[in-house]
């Protein structure tokens, strides 16, 4: 049960947090920062203990803020990386399939050639002749074309799919990294305020390991029979 001395101290601290803006300057971020409860209430509580006893406020955010502001970059730099992989992974997909797209195209290409050279017969029967066998041929020729495209595309998303997983996957780590880094050093920030020594040795450096993921593409090429 709080004294109401302790509530009216709490109150002043907040009003004095509110009024003079003690926080630690941090450094500003492109990124929308990750943020948890747990984050906000920390930051909270170093206002409020910023405020309570500003005498210890200097020395605890100036050891204390370069570790804050190197989390804020460190998740820059892994943030930039997952898109970097799902960028240059995507156009890998893009550049392995062309060749197969072109041709898919020139396969459809010849069968529609094949029709315009019906054209140049002058005689009727000889021209409604020709559209009626290439029509059959070229038939089973762009039900091959359509067959094929259709297995491509499935291979092209389900590929993108596990870029875009495995993206994700890379940002939820270095928000994890980032969140639990920032919260662990706001605790030892909120400590050192009220009153606990600073550590002797310089605090673990950031450990974060990126796992690099390789994406292989196979592509498959279909020949297309277009003469007969």
């Amino acid at each position: 049960m709080y004294s109401r001395s302790s509530l009216f101290v709490g109150i002043l601290a907040i009003g004095l947090v509110t009024g003079l803006g003690i926080a630690p300057k941090l450094k500003a971020s492109k990124l929308k920062l990750p943020i948890t409860k747990k984050l906000e209430s920390l930051h909270q509580q170093t206002e409020v203990l910023a405020a309570l006893d500003p005498s210890k406020t200097p020395t605890c955010f100036e050891y204390y803020t370069p570790i804050l502001n190197q989390y804020t970059f460190s998740f820059e730099l892994d943030y930039a990386y997952c898109l970097s992989v799902f960028n240059s992974s995507s156009t890998q997909i893009a550049e392995a399939w062309n060749s197969t797209l072109y041709q898919i195209q020139s396969g459809g290409d010849k069968g529609c050639s094949k029709f315009r050279e019906c054209e140049s017969f002058s005689e009727l029967n000889l021209a409604f002749k020709c559209f009626a066998t290439e029509g059959a041929e070229q038939s089973k020729i762009l039900y091959q074309v359509s067959a094929n495209a259709t297995e491509v595309a499935s291979f092209v998303k389900i590929s993108l799919q596990t870029l875009q997983t495995q993206r994700d996957s890379c940002v939820n780590v270095a928000q994890r990294n980032y969140i639990e880094g920032t919260s662990r050093t706001y605790d030892q920030l909120n400590s050192c305020l009220q009153g606990a020594p600073l550590p002797e040795a310089p605090t673990t450096p950031i450990d974060y390991t990126t796992t690099t993921t390789t994406t292989t593409t196979t592509t498959t090429e279909y020949p297309y029979e277009t003469t007969r």
